[in-house]
Protein backbone atom coordinates (compact mmCIF):
# COMPACT_ATOMS: atom_id res chain seq x y z
CA UNK A 1 0.00 0.00 0.00
CA UNK A 2 1.29 3.44 -0.94
CA UNK A 3 1.35 6.15 1.72
CA UNK A 4 -0.68 8.34 -0.64
CA UNK A 5 -3.58 5.87 -0.36
CA UNK A 6 -3.53 5.75 3.45
CA UNK A 7 -5.77 8.78 4.25
CA UNK A 8 -8.48 7.70 1.82
CA UNK A 9 -8.42 4.08 3.02
CA UNK A 10 -8.57 5.16 6.65
CA UNK A 11 -11.51 7.48 6.03
CA UNK A 12 -13.46 4.84 4.12
CA UNK A 13 -12.99 2.37 6.97
CA UNK A 14 -13.91 4.94 9.63
CA UNK A 15 -17.07 5.94 7.78
CA UNK A 16 -17.98 2.27 7.35
CA UNK A 17 -17.62 1.67 11.11
CA UNK A 18 -19.80 4.64 12.01
CA UNK A 19 -22.45 3.80 9.43
CA UNK A 20 -23.13 0.57 11.33
CA UNK A 21 -24.26 2.55 14.40
CA UNK A 22 -28.07 3.06 14.33
CA UNK A 23 -27.92 6.30 16.31
CA UNK A 24 -25.67 7.95 13.70
CA UNK A 25 -28.10 9.49 11.24
CA UNK A 26 -25.70 11.49 9.08
CA UNK A 27 -22.00 11.38 8.25
CA UNK A 28 -19.86 13.56 6.07
CA UNK A 29 -16.25 14.46 5.48
CA UNK A 30 -15.88 18.02 6.76
CA UNK A 31 -12.47 19.49 5.98
CA UNK A 32 -11.87 22.66 7.92
CA UNK A 33 -8.75 24.80 7.77
CA UNK A 34 -9.13 25.69 11.44
CA UNK A 35 -8.36 22.06 12.29
CA UNK A 36 -4.81 22.47 11.04
CA UNK A 37 -3.43 19.73 13.25
CA UNK A 38 -5.90 17.12 11.96
CA UNK A 39 -5.39 15.26 8.71
CA UNK A 40 -9.12 14.77 8.22
CA UNK A 41 -12.35 15.82 9.95
CA UNK A 42 -15.65 13.91 10.02
CA UNK A 43 -18.94 15.23 11.30
CA UNK A 44 -21.24 12.61 12.78
CA UNK A 45 -24.82 13.56 13.53
CA UNK A 46 -26.40 11.45 16.26
CA UNK A 47 -29.81 11.56 17.81
CA UNK A 48 -28.46 14.07 20.32
CA UNK A 49 -26.07 16.38 18.51
CA UNK A 50 -23.26 16.73 16.01
CA UNK A 51 -19.81 15.42 16.87
CA UNK A 52 -16.60 16.33 15.06
CA UNK A 53 -14.00 13.59 14.78
CA UNK A 54 -10.56 15.06 14.12
CA UNK A 55 -8.36 12.33 12.70
CA UNK A 56 -4.56 12.22 12.92
CA UNK A 57 -3.13 9.77 10.40
CA UNK A 58 0.34 8.25 10.71
CA UNK A 59 2.14 5.71 8.53
CA UNK A 60 3.51 4.14 11.74
CA UNK A 61 1.35 2.84 14.58
CA UNK A 62 4.09 2.42 17.19
CA UNK A 63 3.82 4.22 20.58
CA UNK A 64 6.06 7.18 19.77
CA UNK A 65 3.94 8.15 16.77
CA UNK A 66 0.68 7.64 18.66
CA UNK A 67 1.86 9.85 21.53
CA UNK A 68 3.04 12.61 19.19
CA UNK A 69 -0.14 12.56 17.10
CA UNK A 70 -2.47 12.52 20.10
CA UNK A 71 -0.53 15.42 21.65
CA UNK A 72 -1.04 17.49 18.50
CA UNK A 73 -4.73 16.63 18.35
CA UNK A 74 -5.14 17.49 22.04
CA UNK A 75 -3.66 20.92 21.40
CA UNK A 76 -6.27 21.41 18.70
CA UNK A 77 -9.14 20.56 21.07
CA UNK A 78 -8.78 23.87 22.87
CA UNK A 79 -9.54 25.66 19.57
CA UNK A 80 -12.33 23.32 18.47
CA UNK A 81 -16.06 23.08 19.26
CA UNK A 82 -16.97 21.33 22.49
CA UNK A 83 -18.14 18.12 20.84
CA UNK A 84 -14.82 17.22 19.26
CA UNK A 85 -13.25 13.78 19.51
CA UNK A 86 -9.63 12.96 18.54
CA UNK A 87 -8.83 9.74 16.64
CA UNK A 88 -5.41 8.25 15.91
CA UNK A 89 -5.21 6.21 12.69
CA UNK A 90 -2.44 4.08 11.13
CA UNK A 91 -2.03 0.97 8.98
CA UNK A 92 -1.64 -1.06 12.18
CA UNK A 93 -1.69 0.18 15.79
CA UNK A 94 0.26 -1.76 18.40
CA UNK A 95 -1.32 -2.65 21.75
CA UNK A 96 0.94 -0.21 23.58
CA UNK A 97 0.02 2.60 21.21
CA UNK A 98 -3.68 1.81 21.55
CA UNK A 99 -3.36 1.99 25.34
CA UNK A 100 -1.68 5.41 25.09
CA UNK A 101 -4.64 6.66 23.05
CA UNK A 102 -7.20 5.15 25.42
CA UNK A 103 -5.59 6.84 28.41
CA UNK A 104 -5.55 10.15 26.55
CA UNK A 105 -9.25 9.86 25.68
CA UNK A 106 -8.59 9.42 21.97
CA UNK A 107 -10.07 6.86 19.60
CA UNK A 108 -8.10 4.51 17.37
CA UNK A 109 -8.61 2.83 14.01
CA UNK A 110 -6.28 0.87 11.75
CA UNK A 111 -6.48 -0.81 8.36
CA UNK A 112 -6.35 -4.27 9.94
CA UNK A 113 -9.88 -3.55 11.21
CA UNK A 114 -9.02 -2.90 14.86
CA UNK A 115 -10.69 0.14 16.37
CA UNK A 116 -11.89 1.78 19.55
CA UNK A 117 -14.31 4.71 19.24
CA UNK A 118 -16.12 6.07 22.30
CA UNK A 119 -18.11 9.33 22.14
CA UNK A 120 -21.68 10.52 22.82
CA UNK A 121 -22.80 7.12 24.12
CA UNK A 122 -21.36 5.37 21.07
CA UNK A 123 -18.85 2.61 21.78
CA UNK A 124 -17.24 0.50 19.07
CA UNK A 125 -14.31 -1.82 19.83
CA UNK A 126 -12.73 -4.47 17.63
CA UNK A 127 -9.42 -6.00 18.66
CA UNK A 128 -7.17 -8.92 17.85
CA UNK A 129 -7.08 -8.60 14.08
CA UNK A 130 -3.57 -9.34 12.77
CA UNK A 131 -1.20 -6.88 11.19
CA UNK A 132 -1.50 -7.27 7.40
CA UNK A 133 1.13 -4.59 6.87
CA UNK A 134 3.91 -6.01 9.03
CA UNK A 135 7.35 -5.09 7.79
CA UNK A 136 9.68 -8.08 7.69
CA UNK A 137 12.57 -5.66 7.65
CA UNK A 138 11.31 -4.05 10.88
CA UNK A 139 11.09 -7.41 12.66
CA UNK A 140 14.53 -8.45 11.48
CA UNK A 141 15.95 -5.15 12.69
CA UNK A 142 15.50 -6.36 16.25
CA UNK A 143 15.79 -10.11 16.45
CA UNK A 144 17.78 -11.38 13.50
CA UNK A 145 21.48 -12.11 13.26
CA UNK A 146 23.67 -9.00 13.44
CA UNK A 147 21.02 -6.73 14.93
CA UNK A 148 20.52 -9.11 17.84
CA UNK A 149 24.15 -8.44 18.75
CA UNK A 150 23.13 -4.87 19.52
CA UNK A 151 20.38 -6.12 21.84
CA UNK A 152 22.83 -8.37 23.67
CA UNK A 153 25.11 -5.41 24.34
CA UNK A 154 22.22 -3.21 25.49
CA UNK A 155 20.70 -5.89 27.74
CA UNK A 156 24.05 -6.80 29.29
CA UNK A 157 23.61 -3.63 31.38
CA UNK A 158 20.42 -1.74 30.47
CA UNK A 159 21.35 1.08 32.85
CA UNK A 160 24.16 2.27 30.57
CA UNK A 161 23.83 5.10 28.06
CA UNK A 162 25.55 4.20 24.82
CA UNK A 163 27.05 6.44 22.18
CA UNK A 164 26.12 4.82 18.87
CA UNK A 165 29.76 4.54 17.80
CA UNK A 166 30.67 2.77 21.05
CA UNK A 167 27.69 0.44 20.70
CA UNK A 168 28.71 -0.34 17.13
CA UNK A 169 32.18 -1.30 18.29
CA UNK A 170 30.98 -3.36 21.26
CA UNK A 171 28.43 -5.28 19.19
CA UNK A 172 30.74 -5.72 16.21
CA UNK A 173 28.25 -4.33 13.69
CA UNK A 174 28.06 -1.27 11.44
CA UNK A 175 26.89 2.10 12.68
CA UNK A 176 24.01 1.84 10.21
CA UNK A 177 22.85 -1.38 11.84
CA UNK A 178 22.97 0.27 15.25
CA UNK A 179 20.95 3.21 13.93
CA UNK A 180 18.22 0.87 12.61
CA UNK A 181 17.94 -0.93 15.95
CA UNK A 182 17.91 2.40 17.78
CA UNK A 183 15.02 3.62 15.64
CA UNK A 184 13.01 0.43 16.17
CA UNK A 185 13.46 0.63 19.95
CA UNK A 186 12.68 4.34 20.20
CA UNK A 187 9.58 3.98 18.00
CA UNK A 188 8.26 1.35 20.42
CA UNK A 189 9.24 3.53 23.39
CA UNK A 190 11.49 0.77 24.63
CA UNK A 191 14.47 3.14 24.66
CA UNK A 192 15.27 6.84 24.72
CA UNK A 193 17.92 8.62 22.70
CA UNK A 194 19.39 12.07 23.35
CA UNK A 195 22.72 13.86 23.16
CA UNK A 196 24.05 11.61 25.94
CA UNK A 197 23.29 8.41 24.02
CA UNK A 198 20.89 5.48 23.79
CA UNK A 199 19.39 3.94 26.94
CA UNK A 200 16.81 1.22 27.38
CA UNK A 201 13.62 2.06 29.26
CA UNK A 202 11.84 -1.31 28.94
CA UNK A 203 14.53 -4.03 29.14
CA UNK A 204 12.12 -6.59 30.62
CA UNK A 205 9.65 -6.14 27.79
CA UNK A 206 12.42 -6.35 25.19
CA UNK A 207 13.84 -9.57 26.61
CA UNK A 208 10.46 -11.24 26.94
CA UNK A 209 9.39 -10.15 23.46
CA UNK A 210 12.70 -11.40 22.06
CA UNK A 211 12.08 -14.73 23.79
CA UNK A 212 8.72 -15.04 22.04
CA UNK A 213 10.41 -14.44 18.69
CA UNK A 214 13.52 -16.53 19.35
CA UNK A 215 14.16 -19.87 17.69
CA UNK A 216 16.74 -22.23 19.15
CA UNK A 217 16.68 -24.13 15.88
CA UNK A 218 18.37 -21.43 13.85
CA UNK A 219 21.44 -23.11 15.25
CA UNK A 220 22.49 -26.54 13.97
CA UNK A 221 21.86 -29.08 16.72
CA UNK A 222 23.66 -32.41 17.11
CA UNK A 223 22.31 -34.92 19.65
CA UNK A 224 24.45 -37.52 21.37
CA UNK A 225 24.37 -39.91 24.31
CA UNK A 226 26.97 -40.68 26.96
CA UNK A 227 27.06 -42.72 30.13
CA UNK A 228 29.35 -40.13 31.75
CA UNK A 229 27.94 -37.57 34.18
CA UNK A 230 27.37 -34.01 32.90
CA UNK A 231 30.11 -32.70 35.20
CA UNK A 232 32.68 -35.10 33.72
CA UNK A 233 31.59 -34.34 30.15
CA UNK A 234 31.75 -30.59 30.71
CA UNK A 235 35.24 -30.86 32.12
CA UNK A 236 36.42 -33.00 29.21
CA UNK A 237 34.77 -30.64 26.73
CA UNK A 238 36.65 -27.71 28.23
CA UNK A 239 39.91 -29.64 27.99
CA UNK A 240 39.41 -30.60 24.34
CA UNK A 241 38.48 -27.08 23.26
CA UNK A 242 41.33 -25.53 25.20
CA UNK A 243 43.79 -27.86 23.47
CA UNK A 244 42.29 -27.21 20.03
CA UNK A 245 41.89 -23.49 20.74
CA UNK A 246 38.26 -23.72 19.70
CA UNK A 247 35.58 -21.57 21.26
CA UNK A 248 32.72 -23.06 23.25
CA UNK A 249 30.14 -21.97 25.81
CA UNK A 250 27.79 -23.99 27.98
CA UNK A 251 24.22 -22.82 27.57
CA UNK A 252 20.62 -23.72 28.33
CA UNK A 253 20.28 -26.11 31.31
CA UNK A 254 24.06 -26.55 31.55
CA UNK A 255 24.66 -22.81 31.94
CA UNK A 256 21.61 -22.48 34.19
CA UNK A 257 23.28 -24.88 36.61
CA UNK A 258 26.20 -22.49 37.14
CA UNK A 259 24.40 -19.16 36.79
CA UNK A 260 21.65 -20.06 39.24
CA UNK A 261 23.86 -22.23 41.50
CA UNK A 262 21.68 -25.33 41.34
CA UNK A 263 22.55 -29.01 41.34
CA UNK A 264 23.80 -30.97 38.37
CA UNK A 265 21.65 -30.81 35.25
CA UNK A 266 20.28 -33.84 33.44
CA UNK A 267 22.34 -33.21 30.31
CA UNK A 268 24.99 -31.13 28.58
CA UNK A 269 24.16 -28.25 26.25
CA UNK A 270 26.92 -26.28 24.60
CA UNK A 271 27.69 -24.00 21.68
CA UNK A 272 30.78 -25.22 19.87
CA UNK A 273 32.68 -23.08 17.39
CA UNK A 274 34.31 -26.11 15.81
CA UNK A 275 33.60 -29.54 14.34
CA UNK A 276 30.73 -31.10 16.31
CA UNK A 277 31.30 -34.63 14.97
CA UNK A 278 35.01 -34.45 15.77
CA UNK A 279 34.17 -33.13 19.23
CA UNK A 280 31.84 -36.08 19.73
CA UNK A 281 34.66 -38.47 18.82
CA UNK A 282 37.02 -36.82 21.31
CA UNK A 283 34.37 -37.12 24.04
CA UNK A 284 33.40 -40.70 23.02
CA UNK A 285 29.79 -39.71 22.40
CA UNK A 286 27.31 -41.91 20.56
CA UNK A 287 24.85 -40.48 18.04
CA UNK A 288 21.33 -40.41 19.46
CA UNK A 289 18.13 -39.27 17.73
CA UNK A 290 16.18 -39.93 20.93
CA UNK A 291 17.12 -40.29 24.60
CA UNK A 292 20.05 -37.93 24.07
CA UNK A 293 21.75 -36.26 27.01
CA UNK A 294 24.33 -34.20 25.11
CA UNK A 295 23.41 -31.44 22.64
CA UNK A 296 26.17 -29.66 20.76
CA UNK A 297 25.13 -26.61 18.77
CA UNK A 298 26.88 -24.89 15.90
CA UNK A 299 25.79 -21.26 16.36
CA UNK A 300 23.95 -19.42 13.59
CA UNK A 301 25.88 -16.29 14.62
CA UNK A 302 28.91 -15.65 16.81
CA UNK A 303 26.83 -13.21 18.85
CA UNK A 304 25.81 -16.15 21.06
CA UNK A 305 29.27 -15.91 22.65
CA UNK A 306 28.82 -12.24 23.64
CA UNK A 307 29.19 -11.78 27.38
CA UNK A 308 30.18 -15.36 28.14
CA UNK A 309 32.04 -15.78 31.41
CA UNK A 310 34.29 -18.29 33.11
CA UNK A 311 32.70 -20.11 36.03
CA UNK A 312 34.42 -22.97 37.85
CA UNK A 313 36.91 -23.23 35.02
CA UNK A 314 34.22 -23.52 32.31
CA UNK A 315 32.97 -21.08 29.68
CA UNK A 316 29.33 -20.24 30.38
CA UNK A 317 27.04 -18.28 28.02
CA UNK A 318 25.71 -14.97 29.26
CA UNK A 319 22.50 -14.96 31.32
CA UNK A 320 20.71 -13.26 28.38
CA UNK A 321 21.74 -15.97 25.89
CA UNK A 322 20.99 -18.69 28.41
CA UNK A 323 17.52 -17.25 29.03
CA UNK A 324 16.77 -17.26 25.30
CA UNK A 325 17.96 -20.82 24.88
CA UNK A 326 15.91 -21.99 27.86
CA UNK A 327 12.80 -20.31 26.43
CA UNK A 328 13.64 -21.94 23.11
CA UNK A 329 13.36 -25.36 24.76
CA UNK A 330 9.71 -24.49 25.47
CA UNK A 331 8.12 -26.53 28.29
CA UNK A 332 11.40 -28.23 29.16
CA UNK A 333 13.11 -24.92 29.91
CA UNK A 334 10.41 -22.33 30.62
CA UNK A 335 10.43 -22.75 34.41
CA UNK A 336 14.23 -22.52 34.51
CA UNK A 337 14.11 -19.45 32.26
CA UNK A 338 11.76 -17.66 34.64
CA UNK A 339 13.90 -18.56 37.66
CA UNK A 340 17.02 -17.36 35.85
CA UNK A 341 15.34 -14.08 35.02
CA UNK A 342 14.12 -13.42 38.56
CA UNK A 343 17.17 -14.62 40.48
CA UNK A 344 20.02 -13.63 38.17
CA UNK A 345 19.16 -11.21 35.35
CA UNK A 346 16.79 -8.89 37.19
CA UNK A 347 19.01 -8.80 40.28
CA UNK A 348 22.07 -7.96 38.17
CA UNK A 349 20.21 -5.11 36.47
CA UNK A 350 19.06 -3.75 39.82
CA UNK A 351 22.57 -4.05 41.23
CA UNK A 352 24.12 -1.94 38.45
CA UNK A 353 21.32 0.60 38.85
CA UNK A 354 22.08 0.93 42.59
CA UNK A 355 25.77 1.38 41.86
CA UNK A 356 24.90 4.46 39.84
Amino acid sequence: MKDADLPQNIMELLLQCLQEVPSVTKLHDAPDKTDSRADRVIEAVTGRETFRLIVGISSNGQPRYARETVALLSMQLSHSPENTYPVFAAPFISKSAAEICREAGAGTIDLAGNCRLAFDGIYIERQGRPNRFVSKRSLKSLYETRSSRVLRALLFDPNLKWKLTDLSEAAGVSIGQVFNVKKALVDREWAVFDKHGLKLTQPVQILRDWGKNYSLYKNTLFHFHSSETPAVLESRLAGVFSKKRWRYALTSLSAYRYLASIGESAGVYAYVDGNAEQTADFLHLARADSESNVTLMLPHDEGVFFGMQEMEGLNVASPIQTFLDLVGMEEKGEEAAETLFLQVIEKAWQSTLNER
